[in-house]
């Protein structure tokens, strides 16, 4: 099947691929809770023979993420084969994004651009915000200092390398016309939505596999799949986003929300097994 072809099946069924995707990427939510449930059962700290027991877990954790952005950033080159398969290349990715795009702007119908418009806001820096705010607060207010301090680090860094990565790579964002049902401006290479997305609802199921009952965990892994494929999804619709911009603010965005996860884990684990050992005397 050639691109153009691939352009016009998601142009003309937008609303069955995004609830076959809901599906797939529930199946997903769900299998990373099955791996995050093997990292805690066979998996040692990964600070256990490195970090000095008198450090402070939260300044570890913060140095931990930071050594992992800068890794991230030096890593870029594995998302500029995406990048540079923009609409004025002729690789792979430039043909298929632009027979999506050119598809979904001849074909997709005024009433589904309306409905993703709206399930779009879901990754609005606005709406992620105010939920990182109100995450933060509440951990900080239960005494879950370690954990708001992960999720501050992570919403915040994730937002900083997406910023460095559009500066670096300036791609255009595709031509959309239907300005009365969806505007964005800047960049459009990675996706921030997608990203941003990426790393609040995957944070959020983890915090629920932390503070929550065990019967509470599924459902939020398989809803926080959702969330993130619907964000994503609805900005590829709207033709705001190419679907290599998606694609790249999901590997961010997933790549960032694991590196978060083990050093909170590792640190975890550290502070544990300190708090584990007597006091002299």
């Amino acid at each position: 099947m050639n691109a153009t072809a691939i352009g016009h099946l998601i142009a003309s069924h937008p609303l069955g691929w995004w609830l076959a995707g809901l599906a797939l990427a529930g199946l997903a939510g769900a299998a990373a809770l099955w791996g995050l449930r093997s990292v805690r059962r066979h998996g040692g700290p990964l600070l256990k023979r490195t970090l000095p027991m008198a450090i402070d877990p939260r300044w570890a954790l913060l140095a931990g993420m930071l050594a992992a952005a800068c890794a991230m950033v030096l890593a870029g080159s594995m998302m500029a084969e995406l990048a540079e398969s923009g609409s004025e290349q002729d690789g792979d990715w430039g043909t298929v994004d632009d027979a999506i795009a050119d598809a979904l702007r001849m074909h997709a119908a005024t009433g589904v651009l309306r409905w993703f418009a709206t399930l779009t806001h879901l990754g609005d820096t606005a709406v992620l915000t105010a939920l990182t705010a109100l995450v933060a607060a509440g951990l900080w207010w239960h005494g879950q200092r370690l954990l708001a301090t992960g999720w501050l680090a992570a919403m915040a860094g994730n937002g900083a390398l997406t910023r460095i990565l559009k500066s670096i790579f300036e791609r255009a964002r595709p031509e959309h016309l239907h300005h009365g049902v969806a505007q964005a401006d800047g960049y459009s290479f990675p996706s921030g939505h997608s990203s941003a997305s990426m790393v609040a609802y995957t944070l959020l199921a983890y915090l629920a596999t932390r503070l929550l009952p065990l019967r509470w965990h599924v459902p939020c892994a398989v809803l926080a799949g959702m969330l993130v494929f619907t964000t994503g999804w609805s900005r590829m619709v709207l033709q705001v986003h190419y679907a290599s911009d998606v694609l790249a603010g999901w590997l961010l965005g997933g790549t960032w929300m694991v590196c978060t996860v083990l050093v909170i884990e590792s640190v975890a684990r550290w502070r544990h097994r300190g708090d584990a050992v007597p006091a002299p005397g």
